[in-house]
């Protein structure tokens, strides 16, 4: 089961018995705990949170005291790890829950979400064989855009799929490995919303504060400097290099953006296609059209040579006391020659 089928069980009140939740989404596990508790109409009887490890007495109660005033429970167990490392430590609990799973009440749904990914062993297989597996991974493009445009809607704001498409396009979540997660989208979604004084959102509504988000600058700089602009890579560096703190992960987006023209003048030289050269370096399409116009500016020797700088500098800020914010000026330099 996916995160769609089990949201449309959830909404539309047909949930019962065990769902165990293995999602790499920490903003959809809260989703899925708001909406679980909206389900009940009396959630001081009906509503139960267990939190971390319990006694088996404290999961037993929970699950087998039947809801009062309506015909619908909601126990959700959080806050515990079902990891392959430390599932042992629930042991008791897990073999509990499968002597039970076939003799649940019909009342009952029970929603399990563990902090990190669980192991596939004797709980798992025995819930995905007599209960629910919800398997969440990450947001594909279309469901982003979902996603994102029902967040507007809930907030009585109309806005232009292109605009959409825009704030995706100026984040890396999509992006193979992207350490970006829903949280930092929504939070960026939530102040266009929250600064937008029509009913609909404009252009402009988007960008004031995308140019405050350190992705859209990253990639404000990656262009400036692709286009060989050192004045826009200066300026936008500096404005970002005022928090400490993201200097490092500027270097390594740089150090991405470097790999990411490499692999690209290589494949397209020798003629693969754009769907292959998408897999291959792990980037979106708006991403690889927009390196593509960039890679005729630089010889593959030009960028052998930046790669090996930021490699160098790699090397030594583990190594030695290291200046990486000088080092990263005069990176803009030698990269804009």
């Amino acid at each position: 089961m996916n995160y769609k089928e089990f949201m449309t069980e959830l909404f539309s009140k047909k949930s019962k018995g065990i769902y165990l939740i293995d999602s790499k989404e920490e903003y959809l596990k809260e989703t899925i705990i708001d909406q679980a508790k909206d389900l009940i109409s009396f959630p001081d009887f009906n509503y139960i949170e267990i939190k971390g490890k319990k006694s088996l007495e404290d999961i037993k109660t929970a699950m087998d005291t039947y809801p009062i005033m309506e015909d619908k429970k909601v126990v959700i167990w959080r806050n515990i790890d079902l990891s392959k490392n430390n599932i042992k430590d629930y042991e008791e609990i897990c073999n509990l829950i499968i002597e039970d799973i076939e003799n649940l009440a019909d009342f009952l749904t029970l929603i399990i979400i563990s902090d990190e990914s669980v192991f596939k062993g004797k709980f798992y297989k025995a819930i995905k064989k007599n209960g629910n597996v919800v398997e969440i991974d990450r947001l594909n493009n279309n469901e982003l855009v979902s996603f994102i445009g029902k967040r507007f809607v809930k907030n009585n704001k109309k806005i232009k799929k292109s605009y959409i498409n825009e704030i995706i396009d100026r984040f890396s979540y999509l992006n193979k490995n992207s350490q970006i997660d829903l949280y930092e989208i929504i939070n960026t979604v939530d102040k266009i919303i929250a600064n937008s004084d029509k009913s609909e959102v404009l252009l402009e509504d988007v960008h004031d504060q995308l140019d405050q988000v350190l992705d859209l600058n990253i990639f404000n700089l990656t262009d400036a400097l692709s286009k060989r602009d050192t004045k826009t890579a200066m300026n936008t560096y500096l404005f970002m290099a005022k928090d400490i703190d993201e200097i490092f992960k500027i270097f390594y987006m740089l150090v991405r953006h470097i790999r990411n023209l490499i692999g690209i003048k290589i494949l397209s030289k020798d003629s693969y296609n754009d769907s292959f050269m998408q897999k291959s370096l792990g980037i979106s399409n708006f991403e690889l059209r927009k390196d593509k116009s960039f890679i005729g500016n630089f010889t593959l020797d030009e960028l052998f040579d930046l790669q090996d700088f930021l490699y160098t500098c790699d090397l030594k800020q583990k190594s030695e006391d290291f200046d990486m914010n000088l080092n990263m000026l005069i990176f803009i330099e030698k990269f804009s020659k």
